[in-house]
């Protein structure tokens, strides 16, 4: 433990004089190096285990490494009508507590750790073979999941903060998957990127400080050209938010309302923090997923 904090206050040091420095692509680069060189066999023990995940399944291509990202239809999953119940049933749930005091107006969390075990099929999803098979197959490693929600998007006239076009710092790669619980148009808000392909090393470090124009983004490439997630209830996308730039929730005419679950890579780059901001993802974390009858059984592999 005293270890772990020790890491913790060096890791944070970092992250403040890097980004300070305007160098977060180096910074989150030396955080990963230090964590890898202090737990080696963990390290190496995620690289080796992804055979067994991976092998055999139809899965483990389905993101491509190239591009960084993959969309989907609502039949693409047979799980996902009942998320979308699921996230119907969570958001009537909370509905009285959309003007709470949240840390992001245009984008918040309403889902709390008790809806995890009242509709144990959005868990039971993010952990499913399926989708750890495509998330081990896109890193190459055994990943984790970090946190999931459902999250609401209230009508805006806002830019600011991931509204604005960024790349993810909480490591160099991970993949998030968006499942739109509501049906998304024009105006609803909808998550907007470049892939990984368009997005350049530059861009990565902009991206990061979130100093980065949508003027400057068109120059490279043009919005026609950037993807834009609309669909239907149960279409989506899962995408390497740390190497593709994005930027969502500018619900101008509608809201939205989305389950989004993250895989990080391991190492990951993310703190320790003490407090709970309001509106934040659910944790995943092993004393959540405990006592829940999950349909994978090596679905702890991914949240230890």
């Amino acid at each position: 433990m005293a270890q772990t904090e020790l890491g913790n206050k060096i890791d944070r040091w970092l992250l403040k004089k890097g980004f300070r420095a305007e160098k977060p692509l180096s910074t989150l680069r030396l955080i990963e190096a230090r964590r890898k060189a202090t737990d080696p066999l963990g390290f190496l023990s995620s690289r080796g285990g992804a055979g067994s995940v991976t092998k055999a399944s139809k899965w483990g291509s389905y993101v491509p490494r190239g591009t960084g990202y993959r969309m989907f239809e609502p039949g693409t999953f047979p799980e996902l009508p009942a998320i979308i119940a699921a996230g119907e049933a969570i958001y009537k749930r909370h509905e009285t507590e959309l003007n709470k005091d949240v840390n992001k107006r245009y984008f918040f969390n309403l889902m709390s750790e008790e809806d995890v075990a009242t509709y144990p099929v959005l868990i039971d999803f993010a952990l499913s073979k399926p989708v750890t098979e495509i998330a081990t197959g896109y890193f190459g490693h055994v990943p984790r999941l970090h946190s999931l929600g459902i999250f609401y998007s209230a009508v805006n006239d806002t830019v600011a903060g991931s509204q604005i076009f960024h790349v993810d710092g909480d490591c160099l790669a991970q993949l998030k998957c968006f499942i739109n619980v509501w049906g998304v148009e024009s105006g609803g808000g909808e998550f907007t990127f470049l892939n990984k392909q368009q997005t350049t090393e530059a861009m990565r470090r902009t991206g990061l400080l979130k100093t980065i124009t949508d003027e400057i983004v068109a120059k490279s490439v043009p919005p026609e050209n950037q993807v834009h997630v609309f669909g239907a209830a149960g279409s989506g996308v899962f995408c390497d938010t740390s190497r593709c730039l994005h930027q969502g929730s500018r619900a101008r005419e509608r809201p939205r309302l989305v389950f989004q679950f993250q895989y990080v890579s391991r190492p990951d780059a993310l703190l320790q923090r003490k407090g709970k901001v309001g509106g934040g993802h659910v944790h995943v974390t092993p004393a959540l997923i405990a006592g829940l009858k999950l349909s994978n059984p090596q679905a702890s592999r991914f949240v230890s």
